[in-house]
């Protein structure tokens, strides 16, 4: 459905529920000759999908619970979608309104115009249009990984927007030093002739094993059921087959990134408590242990509260592995809010 700003917002929303309670996390997949199938939560009356004009088309979205409820964000990580909530979501609590977005470029909302590229930067901006078309004045947020980096953006820039902020397998803002940067400029110009050239040809037809399998080569943190979860949002059916749905120009290498220091401001800027879940067996553990020296102090001396839990699992636990992830996010949803930050030493 698309949101339009000329109705109020239960008007808007026209919430399909569910017919039974959700007694499982366990995502709904069947085996068939062509691979796994996902059913997904709209299908089953669980969500109701959304879409947010923007100038370039769109960005989707589904929700959760009712629109009533206490406001929540969820932002994917790079390259997923959406669905990446889908087993997570009916575990927290009821009295959540929980919308989950697929970013630009990513599972059923528009890629951005050709010829430019996608940067955190511009989510940060296209995560307030969202805010905005919700008439959102005070909400949390949930980001994994590349969703995270967004979702600490944009708890620095409007802190007074965001009541909590829960970090999934993402310890700050994605950085890069200063050396390298031409080299990485060099790359990042080759790259993009090199997608744009690729971009022009007929998108590749899979069958849904081979769609699957090609997904879980590329994301080997996923369970072959929680590769059939994203699938369902990442990819369409057409004649002979399945496309993936992502936009290529996603593989573009971005020329500027943020500096550890940028990042290390952005971190100082959050206020609101957070809850920062780690995985076991993080991605590039050695990097994000190095990331976590410099930002879990920064977040300990300036957000009102800090909570930093490890949990057993890998970069995707929060969809392999939902019952783990949920109960440390209920318990966070269910504490009082800090109104005051500590004095900041840092």
């Amino acid at each position: 459905m698309s949101i339009s700003s000329s109705f109020p917002l239960l008007q808007r929303l026209q919430f399909i529920q569910s017919s039974g309670k959700v007694l499982s996390c366990r995502a709904m997949a069947m085996s068939t000759s062509e691979g796994d199938v996902y059913v997904g939560t709209t299908e089953r009356g669980l969500t109701q999908e959304l879409q947010f004009p923007v100038p370039w088309g769109h960005i989707a979205g589904k929700a959760w619970g009712d629109p009533l409820g206490r406001p929540v964000l969820g932002l994917h990580g790079y390259l997923d979608n959406a669905n990446t909530f889908d087993t997570l979501a009916p575990l927290l609590p009821k009295d959540l309104y929980f919308v989950s977005l697929d970013l630009p470029g990513h599972g059923r909302s528009s890629p951005i115009p050709p010829g430019t590229g996608y940067k955190n930067e511009s989510y940060l901006i296209d995560v307030h249009r969202v805010v905005q078309a919700l008439g959102w004045k005070k909400f949390s947020l949930i980001g994994h990984s590349m969703g995270g980096s967004v979702a600490i953006m944009y708890s620095a820039v409007f802190p007074s927007s965001v009541e909590r902020l829960t970090l999934l397998d993402m310890s700050g803002p994605v950085d890069r030093p200063l050396e390298g940067t031409v080299e990485r400029l060099q790359d990042a110009v080759k790259r993009r002739f090199e997608v744009e050239k690729t971009s022009e040809l007929p998108p590749h037809v899979y069958s849904r094993t081979e769609a699957l399998h090609k997904l879980l080569k590329g994301n080997p943190w996923v369970t072959r059921e929680a590769g059939a979860v994203l699938l369902e949002r990442g990819s369409r059916e057409v004649e002979g087959g399945f496309v993936y749905t992502r936009d290529l120009n996603l593989k573009n290498l971005s020329f500027f990134s943020l500096t550890p220091e940028q990042a290390e401001e952005l971190v100082k800027g959050v206020k609101c408590p957070v809850l920062m879940l780690r995985a076991t067996q993080s991605v590039r553990n050695a990097l994000e242990e190095e990331r976590g020296k410099r930002f879990l102090p920064l977040f300990k001396a300036n957000s009102s509260q800090f909570t930093e839990i490890q949990v057993e699992g890998n970069h995707h636990v929060h969809l392999n592995s939902s019952e783990v992830v949920a109960p440390h996010i209920s318990t966070f949803f269910s504490q009082d809010t800090p109104t005051q930050p500590p004095q900041s030493k840092l």
